[in-house]
């Protein structure tokens, strides 16, 4: 690692991010070159575990991924060439300090054996993450958000100011609010307008979104009233990742005595960690067991609810993943797997289709989230699947073929 090189803190980890990724550069140098110069690397290369599979980054998931259906591919998986060049290819690895694992016939993670390292490298890739979701204001349906910031409450600090804005509107959704949040600029001290739902236009709580890091004072606390007594607001809260000055607090627990005026919730960084606990526990409830609704899928219809997707997969088979569209939102649908019924042939081979009714085998989850992808397709998160084969596409109502072998 780079000593001179700057270093940031990702959750509860202090790691040096330029430091890694020369790291990473160097291990993809060394084994691109030695496959070039042994003719192997045809059809291959790497990619990042988490874009490659659409989903979270997981423990297990690799530091990074060799992608290959040429000669390396092949060797590692035990085809042509196996004894001579995946045993040099492993003494290349322990060289670097690394391992690998064969996730499937085509797709190999590698990973640092020093535990300290992989461990910097799950923190950078999980932010990364968060970041990507962040950029295409995907917060609130996905479950490791909320429990990275329950987890590490500081990390707050460091969202953009707007992103700030936009994951405290994806809490309050999911809290069972309708919500309006505001352009970000000119918008009189009011970043957020919560309702009770869409149907009443009565606003239930102006909020304040301060992305700080010095205390806040109170004079801004006392603003916030002034404007939620002006808007004929009951309720307000002062959002900030910060912290509020003991003046502040005590001017908001002697109006919370004052039936006459607003009710001013202060909420430092603590206090939306706990938030997202709670939510991100409810969502990891309703994807992996099924559990009660969030309240903010109800009404999602969108124009692919209620359509069957399919995604095809296996190896020296062939296997179909049945799924309908629960609830479509702007850039993501939640998935709800079906099993299948034969139609025609046997077991070992034949032709499918979907049914409720059936039980499924493919996924332990009760639902799966995934993206929308140009041309109507759809990703699911590919930690849900035999293979790795995570393409969803709008299901055309023949019977599927399948095979075993």
């Amino acid at each position: 690692m780079c000593p001179t090189s700057k270093r940031v803190k990702v959750g509860d980890r202090s790691i040096n991010e330029a430091a890694l990724l020369a790291e990473l550069a160097n291990v993809k140098q060394k084994i691109e070159a030695w496959a070039t110069q042994n003719e192997l690397w045809h059809d291959s290369g790497f990619v990042t575990p988490f874009l490659h599979h659409g989903a979270a980054p997981r423990r297990d998931g690799g530091t990074v991924l060799l992608v290959s259906e040429g000669p390396i591919g092949r060797a590692l998986a035990g085809g042509d060439g196996y004894s001579e060049h995946t045993e040099h290819f492993i003494s290349i690895l322990e060289e670097l300090g690394y391992w690998y694992e064969t996730e499937n016939h085509y797709t190999f993670c590698l990973f640092p054996t020093d535990d300290r390292l992989q461990e910097d490298f799950l923190s950078l890739h999980r932010w990364q993450w968060l970041q990507q979701l962040a950029e295409r204001k995907m917060f609130e349906l996905h479950s490791e958000v909320f429990e990275h910031f329950a987890m590490h409450p500081g990390d707050l600090k460091r969202l953009e100011w707007r992103q700030f804005e936009e994951l405290l509107d994806a809490i309050f959704k999911n809290q069972g609010f309708y919500t309006e949040l505001g352009t970000g600029t000119n918008d009189g001290g009011v970043d957020l307008r919560l309702y009770q739902n869409r149907a009443i236009p009565e606003i239930v709580t102006l909020v304040q979104a301060k992305r700080y890091k010095n205390p806040i004072k109170l004079e801004a606390v006392a603003a916030l009233l002034g404007i939620a007594a002006e808007q004929r607001a009951p309720n307000a809260i002062f959002a900030t990742t910060s912290y509020f000055q003991p003046k502040a607090r005590n001017f908001s627990l002697s109006v919370e005595r004052r039936v006459d005026l607003p009710n001013v919730e202060l909420a430092d960084s603590s206090r939306i960690g706990g938030w997202c606990a709670e939510i991100g526990q409810n969502l990891d409830n309703y994807f992996s067991r099924g559990l009660a609704e969030p309240p903010m899928i109800p009404g999602q219809t969108g124009p692919d609810a209620g359509s069957i997707v399919v995604a095809h997969g296996g190896y020296d088979c062939r296997t179909n993943y049945f799924a309908k569209v629960e609830a479509d939102f702007p850039h993501e649908v939640i998935l709800r797997p079906i099993g299948t019924e034969i139609v025609s042939g046997d077991m070992q081979a034949g032709s499918e289709v979907p049914s409720d009714s059936a039980r499924v085998s493919w996924t332990k989850k009760a639902r799966l989230l995934g993206f929308k992808k140009d041309g109507g397709y759809l990703w699911a998160d590919s930690g849900s699947f035999y293979w790795d084969c995570n393409s969803f596409e709008k299901w055309d109502g023949k019977p599927q073929h399948f095979h075993s072998d």
